[in-house]
């Protein structure tokens, strides 16, 4: 597998989530800033490695693409996007569920053609045995690389006090020092980020997950040594 830090002329696309579901964080950051992060790294790393930069930026109601470039303009202009899309998100804001991460996969499908670097950086919710077709058609022409961010109360909820959950206006509190509560949403939330392992690995795809609670460049470097120690 060719990563993004080898020099070749070729185009890489960055598929940006930034949808509600994004608009999510207990820690450092909410998954949306650490989203935009791992993507702005990425796309100059990948610039500075010569590679023509574009990508998708979406949320539930739109999105706006961007050709493949070498431009630092181009790289600029992503990154100004991905910002503004970041900064519209707001907790009042309601939205109804939509297929906008498989829309964009399929239009990912049409427009990419062969030989590209394809990251995804998403939280990948929704993600379904629909989501399979899309990513291996996307494989078999492509390198596909899944970036997957999480808050780590998917992985450890506090074992005391009370966490509440809001869709924006239905704000509801949830008394975790009860077991019969902190058990089964615990297993949901852990099975939601591992499912996201598991489909990756069904269609052979090197998946990198970034915690909202750790600073973005350091686990960068750990998951490119980790995916290159992997191929040895």
């Amino acid at each position: 597998m060719r990563t993004f830090t080898e020099e070749r002329d070729r185009p890489a696309l960055l598929l940006v989530d930034q949808r509600m579901s994004m608009f999510f964080g207990s820690r450092l950051n909410f998954k949306s800033v650490t989203a935009a992060q791992v993507a702005a790294l990425a796309a100059w790393i990948a610039f500075h490695a010569g590679d023509r930069v574009g990508g998708v930026v979406f949320n539930e109601q739109r999105s706006d693409t961007f050709r493949p470039l070498r431009s630092r303009a181009r790289v600029q202009g992503l990154c100004a996007t991905i910002g503004r899309y970041n900064q519209a998100l707001h907790g009042s804001r309601i939205v109804e569920d939509t297929d906008a991460l498989h829309q964009v996969l399929r239009n990912c499908q049409r427009s990419a053609g062969h030989d590209h670097l394809i990251c995804i950086v998403s939280d990948f919710a929704g993600l379904s045995e629909q989501t399979v077709p899309l990513l291996r058609e996307l494989r078999a022409h492509n390198d596909v690389l899944a970036l997957q961010v999480f808050d780590p109360m998917a992985l450890e909820l506090p074992q005391h006090g009370q966490v509440t959950v809001t869709q924006g206006e239905l704000q509801v509190q949830l008394n975790i020092d009860r077991r019969r509560v902190q058990r089964p949403l615990q297993a949901f939330l852990r099975g939601r980020v591992d499912e996201v392992g598991v489909l990756m690995q069904r269609c052979q795809i090197p998946l990198m997950r970034f915690s909202t609670a750790e600073d973005v460049p350091v686990q960068l470097r750990r998951e490119l040594g980790r995916l290159q120690g992997g191929r040895r």
